[in-house]
């Protein structure tokens, strides 16, 4: 008759400390400065290809598209990676985990908060960076037919907000800490992701030409007639930002959320570079994962890998959006599924790892 109240009690202290070690992990990673310019990197890599663009291959604003993706998977393994190896080994080097695990605080407790901490910061990005490649998308060169124009145009007025964005996220930031001491990585990290979120939303007001739907209702759309509005006066509001992405990003997210485990259960054996170095490994095997194991026997090394790697070709289907494709959320569903399953088994071996790790 007692048992279950002191379940329930140590349940409720046990989730009270995972949230403190993890809320600990995700301020203490984004005010480091190298967190701050890899998602500074990534957006203005980002932004930037619109700029740079000589080619449509083949389709309109796929470049920026699929760079977008690209620099969301690539920093992200960088910036997991990095968070996990600084979060988990350097804090076993200070001697801090020992006084942490010492409160006391379980070593399961220990790993799974400080993985949590590393997908707050994973997706605090993946939204920045999702933002971006929706933007760049829209600001990159499409051919339209009008009645009022036909030919190639740009979206000079949302790209500059986007750099604006960034531009005033910064000097918000740097202003904060000098006037109040407020601490500059925090507020910067989370305001170039805020600012590119705030833009991608504002630029559902106007058109490329920079006409604002208020003022110019459905003649100002350029969705074509296949989009019709049911009344010009009603239409206040309409983002022209390609939607179709979004799955195909979440499905890097959960790729990215298995790198996180990953390099959480490495760092609780080896230091950030050695962990990025493995994790920088699995993603290549993981891309190459087909070619590699293909009619490779069962009890071979090409077997044992194609058993043991996931499958990152799983997470990563930028070309299923080309040319008007769709993923659908069913199988969106069950890669969550799958990444799910992939965190927890490296989650229960890096558990295992640090339960015979010796902290003093």
């Amino acid at each position: 008759m007692i048992r279950p109240p002191q379940n329930r009690a140590g349940a409720r202290r046990m989730l009270q400390q995972v949230a403190a070690i993890a809320g600990t992990t995700l301020i203490e990673a984004i005010q480091q400065p190298v967190a701050f310019l890899i998602l500074l990197s990534a957006v203005l890599t980002t932004l930037l290809v619109p700029v740079f663009q000589f080619h449509r291959f083949s389709e309109d604003g796929r470049l920026a598209r699929d760079s977008g993706l690209s620099c969301m998977l690539v920093f992200g393994l960088v910036l997991a990676a990095g968070t996990a190896g600084r979060s988990v080994a350097d804090e076993i080097a200070r001697g801090t985990a020992a006084a942490a695990i010492g409160k006391p605080v379980s070593r399961v407790t220990f790993v799974v908060a400080k993985w949590l901490g590393v997908c707050g910061v994973v997706a605090i990005f993946w939204c920045g960076v999702l933002a971006a490649t929706l933007l760049a998308e829209r600001c990159s060169s499409h051919f339209l037919t009008l009645k009022e124009f036909v030919g190639s145009a740009t979206d000079p007025w949302t790209l500059a907000l986007s750099f604006l964005g960034v531009l005033s996220a910064l000097i918000v930031a740097a202003s904060r800490h000098f006037f109040w001491r407020r601490r500059f990585g925090v507020a910067a990290f989370a305001g170039v992701a805020l600012s590119q979120v705030a833009v991608a939303a504002v630029s559902g007001f106007y058109n490329r030409f920079g006409e604002l739907y208020p003022l110019h209702g459905e003649a100002a759309c350029e969705c074509g007639a296949e989009h019709a509005h049911a009344a010009t006066e009603l239409l206040l509001y309409h983002p022209e930002l390609n939607l179709r992405v979004l799955p195909v990003a979440l499905l890097v997210l959960f790729a990215l959320a298995i790198f996180a485990a990953l390099a959480t259960a490495l760092a609780t054996r080896l230091q950030t570079g050695a962990a990025l170095a493995v994790c920088a490994g699995v993603l290549i095997l993981g891309l190459a994962g087909d070619a590699l194991t293909a009619g490779a026997p069962l009890f071979s090394l090409r077997g044992l890998l194609s058993g043991v790697l996931p499958d990152i070709q799983n997470f990563w289907l930028c070309d299923a959006v080309a040319r008007e494709g769709r993923v659908a959320w069913v199988y969106v569903a069950e890669a969550g599924a799958y990444a799910a399953t992939c965190c927890a088994i490296c989650l229960v071996a890096g558990c295992l790892s640090f339960r015979e790790r010796d902290l003093g």
